[in-house]
């Protein structure tokens, strides 16, 4: 009894430090994306931050960590999320000009533009995990986020689901977030980076793993 005891006590002491520590990783994401040029460093650097205490790594918050790993792939980091705004871009004025220029409403650059946003967003679920994993090329890193993306297209669909219900739900339905925005405040970025590497995780070792492999192999 009492071995079930402490063990139950143990696992709620570890949800709530998880808890706390979701709560501190929301409000530096929120910090550091309000420039939007900053927020796939920003995104990067939560990433490895979750990693890390899901390893165990850090007893408790790593603040100094977290603008360090900011800082070291803010070049990669930026240049991604800014190629990734626009193809978004490109991608949203072919919506607009299919639905409301276009008379009848163009069918093939409506159903392009959808196809080509979802592939992306898919490709972008992995990006800036990767990014925060290990080290390697842009364009390397970029095409592995296409392959994971179909190679494990159910888990990484069900990760853009989450990402796009956490992100995207507070200006889909701005009614509701009048009455739980103070919940989006606390986790409403931090949740799905943490979700989504909860998903990720066994990949992501994996794929760390043969990439040191290899390179003691040279």
């Amino acid at each position: 009894m009492k071995t079930e005891q402490a063990r139950m006590k143990a696992g709620l002491q570890r949800a709530l430090n998880m808890a706390a520590d979701l709560i501190l990783l929301n409000l530096l994401l929120i910090l550091c994306c309000l420039p939007v040029v900053t927020a796939g460093a920003a995104w990067t650097a939560g990433y490895a931050t979750i990693l890390r205490i899901m390893r165990g790594d850090d007893q408790s918050f790593p603040f100094k960590p977290f603008f360090e790993d900011f800082k070291k792939s803010f070049r990669q980091a930026t240049l991604s999320w800014l190629l990734l705004l626009v193809c978004m871009a490109v991608l949203a004025g072919d919506y607009y000009y299919a639905v409301y220029v276009s008379q009848p409403t163009n069918q093939f650059f409506l159903i392009f533009a959808i196809i080509i946003a979802v592939v992306l967003l898919l490709a972008a679920v992995w990006l800036f995990p990767l990014i925060a994993r290990y080290q390697n090329t842009f364009g390397s890193t970029i095409r592995n986020s296409f392959l994971l993306a179909a190679a494990l297209f159910p888990r990484t669909l069900l990760a853009l689901i989450v990402q796009v219900a956490f992100l995207g739900l507070p200006f889909i339905v701005p009614d509701l977030f009048m009455y739980f925005g103070w919940l989006w405040v606390l986790v409403g970025l931090s949740m799905p980076l943490y979700v989504t590497a909860r998903l990720f995780r066994k990949t992501l070792d994996s794929e760390l793993r043969t990439n040191e492999d290899e390179n003691g192999q040279d």
